[in-house]
């Protein structure tokens, strides 16, 4: 509890002197936007100069190279001194492994099915959890706060569907999927073209559902604190609890977002695959 005290202030801290340095800069809503909305310029300390990152390379993919690397580090380290009895963090690991499996791909796709599919989505959660537990340090940003980002991960999904849709059902059996059994043909093709529409419009909102849930929490974390400074330093004693709670908060939505946005997956995926 004293380590996560100290944490939670350390991290009030940072953002605090990051949005007193730049609050007098622009508006509110300029200092808001520049804590979340990509940019080439990698800035992680107020007191530092901003890095101008090469190649065309933003701060949102930066953090995605940065997961990338952090979890092929922590798997290979863990790979490398394999033993009976796990431990530490690999403690951890096979708890989520677990739970992907045991509450996620199992339920969805049955046993025999899931265990194929159990890497795929075990690494989309894990993946997810860091890029969005990343985002809530002060010194990066939170990719999946990116509309980008979030529309490329959930347009790979629409294409593993309509791959393994295919390959299952084969190219006519699976649209023949969308047309309802015992109807007469005009509301039949009107019923599968409405089923039709509705496989994009249900991957748009999983890829909404994961930004707007990232961007909207750090907006409210940054507007807490920067009422302190843009009203009256005495608003701090309001401020500052709102704060820490909505941080709080914030670590429970990335973990149920990360949830939430492979269990959609998992039963997209199932469904584009089966007849029904």
């Amino acid at each position: 509890m004293k380590r996560c005290g100290i944490f939670l202030i350390l991290i009030f801290l940072c953002f605090s002197i990051s949005a007193q340095d730049e609050s007098g800069d622009g508006g509110i809503a300029e200092t808001l936007f520049h804590h979340v909305m990509d940019s080439q310029e990698f800035a992680p300390f107020p007191f530092l100069p901003a890095i101008p990152l090469p190649m065309g390379i933003t701060v949102h993919l930066l953090m995605l190279f940065l997961a990338t690397i952090l979890i092929l580090s922590v798997f290979l380290s863990i790979f490398r001194k394999p033993g009976l009895k796990p431990k530490g963090l690999k403690i951890s690991l096979e708890i989520l492994i677990l739970f992907v499996r045991d509450d996620i791909v199992y339920p969805v796709m049955g046993e025999k099915r899931g265990e194929k599919w159990l890497p795929f989505f075990s690494t989309l959660f894990i993946y997810l959890l860091v890029i969005n537990y990343l985002g809530l340090i002060p010194a990066f940003k939170t990719a999946t706060g990116n509309f980008t980002v979030t529309s490329s991960l959930a347009l790979m999904i629409l294409v593993l569907m309509v791959i393994i849709g295919f390959k299952n059902l084969g190219f006519i059996k699976f649209f023949k999927n969308y047309y309802p059994e015992g109807v007469s043909k005009p509301i039949g093709l009107f019923v599968a073209l409405l089923e039709f529409i509705g496989t994009f419009i249900r991957i748009v909102v999983l890829s909404l559902r994961l930004f707007a849930n990232m961007f909207a929490g750090h907006l409210a974390i940054l507007a807490f604190l920067l009422l302190m400074f843009m009203l009256n330093p005495a608003f701090g004693i309001v401020s500052v609890p709102f704060t820490v709670f909505t941080f709080a908060l914030e670590v429970l939505v990335a973990l149920i977002q990360a949830m939430v946005f492979t269990l959609l997956s998992c039963i997209f995926i199932t469904m584009s695959s089966q007849s029904h």
